[in-house]
């Protein structure tokens, strides 16, 4: 029973995990840049989440902070990668940029927000618990399991399924021939780019009733994320599924039976122990797999 309940608590945080380690994965599959700013939209939309939600409702919460935080994804991408990237700057400057915008954006967040960590609430149509099988287990955390599953499935449908994910993958894999052959890489890579980051924030909604909301959760998660991120395989959405599973159960586990950080060192011995054998992880490629 202790297990079952763990697996269930593994598979919650993992939820968490996989939305993150998505939307992050798609841009470097796409454009090969690490996004370190990828926590802010993540921090940002839970903070935005505690001030929508009494106002306006869950399901909208959830619509507004997607666009919201998308849109300034979008912003990003265009005013400072885009132009790194055209000029040819190495990645490092890409790096060094986005960590200068996850640091003022984390600063700003203190002025408006303040630096105390506060707590969603849970949408009264989720409270309570419900029974699984022999377990009694929190509504809201089922359903975060649920909504990640559905939304996994709607980005693996829109990148193999649809024309858009055609050209996705195309750039993803060379994008030189698919300019050439007059596909607007450019615009596809902001629109990427912003989807990710409205991922993230829809994830820091939902993790805002599960986990303290706080200005320096914007890089709390981020190694754990690089290390679902690195483990999956880089710009591979499965990859980041599975390997978003096994990081929270890992934890879930760790944390039961033994301590916090003795989870986080099993979380990273995994990695390592999958890289000794696999170098580009799980699902390693160099573009978005199915």
């Amino acid at each position: 029973m202790v297990v079952a309940l763990q697996v269930l608590n593994g598979l919650t945080i993992g939820a968490i995990y996989i939305l993150l380690a998505s939307g992050l994965t798609i841009v470097f599959g796409l454009q090969g840049i690490v996004n370190v700013a990828h926590g802010v939209f993540y921090m940002l939309g839970a903070y935005l989440a505690i001030d929508l939600y009494p106002r306006i409702g869950f399901v909208p919460t959830l619509v507004v902070v997607f666009l919201v935080t998308g849109g300034l994804g979008y912003l990003l991408e265009v005013l400072g990668i885009r132009p790194l990237i055209r000029w040819k700057r190495h990645g490092v400057q890409v790096l060094v940029l986005t960590l200068g915008v996850a640091i003022i954006g984390v600063e700003i967040t203190k002025l408006v927000w303040g630096p105390v960590p506060q707590l969603s609430e849970v949408p009264p149509a989720l409270a309570g618990a419900i029974e699984v099988g022999p377990l009694v287990y929190p509504a809201y955390w089922l359903f975060v399991m649920a909504f990640t599953a559905l939304f996994m499935g709607l980005l693996a449908v829109l990148f193999n399924r649809t024309t858009l994910g055609i050209v996705v993958q195309s750039i993803a894999l060379n994008s030189d021939i698919s300019q050439a052959m007059g596909t607007n890489a450019p615009r596809i890579n902001s629109i990427v780019f912003a989807l990710g980051t409205g991922v993230a924030g829809v994830a820091g909604v939902l993790a805002g009733p599960i986990l303290s909301v706080y200005p320096a959760m914007a890089f709390d998660l981020l190694m754990i994320l690089f290390v679902v991120v690195i483990l999956g395989g880089l710009g591979s959405l499965t990859g980041a599924v599975i390997s978003g599973i096994l990081i929270g159960l890992v934890q879930a586990f760790g944390v039961a039976y033994l301590t916090g950080t003795v989870g986080n060192i099993f979380a990273f011995a995994v990695m390592i122990l999958v890289l000794v054998f696999r170098p580009l992880g799980l699902l390693g490629t160099t573009g978005i797999v199915k």
